[in-house]
């Protein structure tokens, strides 16, 4: 699942046209973070709800720096909706995606929120590798680290969120201090959960869940190719569920589980190819995570 499935519409040759995006990109996460804030106050989660209020603020401050930077350069503050368009098309197709689910759950929210956090940095990078214009590249340069600085308050946030879902609090947490090891963890986990999700794919069609099996087969063959060519690890096969509504959640289970596993590495990584590798991979479960919930809430 990459973070950018299109090219980003219009090329960024100007100040003017920074400024505009980033306003509206602001603008946006500032209304989408205050759904996702009154949510979880409604549902009682209030250490979910009290991170996002955070977030709002934080953008917020950085609506009010936008206007402030337009008037340093001698120019009118943005028409930030005039640049809507020119924002990521998997930003609102994600966010839309996440407001809307029936049974979201904290970690949930906040995984994809992280999601969202480093589609912005992905799409700023990539006007950053794109303008022939200096000034604009320096400036991009700088929101992009502030969206990497957002995605890794998220990422902390998602731990806790993940661990009191799951009674893990005392979990010893994941850990992978150069590239060989990562590997040899991702293999064993890539591994066993492909294992479960391919055991799990043959009981629901067994069951008559067809979609549902084909959904895991897909899942687990996704997982498959993201070992590392050459390796292969022996997996002990777990027990099954009986109803196809308990290998669903099974399913979910074990994707959180690696998503969390891979997002310990990356929350201690001090080697750069370790962080990178172990976003990656907990990038594309959670991409598998989002389209469970998916199939769950349809079929719920």
């Amino acid at each position: 699942m990459p973070l950018l499935r299109h090219e980003p519409q219009g090329g960024v040759r100007s100040l003017d046209d920074l400024l505009g995006i980033a306003l509206a990109l602001e603008q946006e996460a500032v209304r989408r973070y205050t759904q996702l804030a009154a949510l979880m106050d409604r549902r009682g989660e209030t250490d979910t709800a009290a991170t996002f209020r955070a977030l709002i603020a934080e953008e917020q401050d950085h609506v009010q720096a936008v206007g402030g930077w337009a008037h340093s350069l001698g120019r009118p503050a943005p028409d930030a909706p005039a640049f809507l368009w020119r924002l990521p098309p998997e930003l609102a197709a994600s966010w839309e995606e996440l407001t809307e689910r029936t049974r979201l759950t904290p970690y949930q929210a906040l995984s994809l929120a992280v999601v969202n956090e480093q589609r912005a940095f992905a799409f700023y990078s990539y006007i950053v590798a794109n303008t022939p214009d200096e000034p604009v590249r320096t400036h991009a340069e700088s929101l992009a680290r502030e969206e990497l600085r957002h995605a890794a308050l998220l990422r902390r946030e998602r731990r806790k969120a993940f661990r009191r879902e799951r009674g893990w609090a005392d979990r010893k947490p994941a850990r992978a201090d150069t590239p060989a090891e990562l590997e040899r963890l991702a293999v064993a986990l890539l591994s066993a959960t492909a294992a479960e999700h391919g055991a799990l794919a043959v009981r629901l069609l067994a069951l008559g869940n067809g979609d549902g099996a084909a959904l895991l087969s897909r899942i687990a063959e996704e997982e498959r190719s993201l070992i590392p060519s050459g390796s292969d690890a022996a997996a002990a096969q777990a027990a099954v569920p009986d109803t196809a509504p308990a290998c669903l959640r099974a399913a979910v289970a074990a994707s959180e589980r690696l998503a969390e596993a891979f997002g310990d590495v990356a929350a201690q990584a001090t080697d750069e190819l370790v962080l990178t590798e172990s976003l990656r991979l907990q990038e594309a479960v959670v991409g598998h995570l989002a389209q469970l919930a998916e199939r769950i809430d349809a079929k719920g």
